[in-house]
């Protein structure tokens, strides 16, 4: 019987397991590793001394389950929830001196992410939910 249950544990798909995660990284620094979304733990403070190396700001996620046929998105909103700065791809990189001419713009910036099909009579009947990345706080 105990052999039975190791086989069938064995031919469970891991993919199952799988979930999106995501990291953050500033001057090849990592700030956050993550996969749960929690808008009051998910904070980072970047000083603006940090800003000022001629190095780069990088959020890379990772999808549990890549959907074919769908494109993911990773935008940076101001605290007005205008958006500032968006992507296509499972990746941001930019400089440091982009980064900082946002928060000249805002000293608070939210990152969110989301994925939608690339059919757009598809687009038109599903609803999307932004999933929340990250908060960025300019410290002095």
């Amino acid at each position: 019987m105990k052999i039975f249950f190791l086989l069938l544990f064995a031919l469970i798909p891991f993919t199952m397991w799988a979930q999106d995660s995501w990291k953050v990284q500033l001057n090849d620094k990592v700030l956050l590793k993550s996969s749960e979304e929690n808008s009051e733990k998910n904070i980072i403070k970047i000083s603006t001394s940090s800003l000022q190396k001629k190095k780069d700001f990088i959020i890379s996620y990772s999808e549990g389950e890549k959907k074919k046929g769908w494109q993911r998105f990773i935008t940076i909103y101001n605290d007005q929830d205008g958006e500032l700065y968006k992507q296509t791809g499972n990746k941001i990189k930019m400089k440091n001196s982009v980064l900082s001419s946002l928060f000249e713009k805002s000293k608070t910036l939210k990152v969110y992410t989301w994925s939608l099909p690339t059919d757009p009579k598809l687009q038109q009947t599903i609803r999307v939910r932004r999933v929340h990345l990250c908060t960025l706080v300019n410290s002095q």
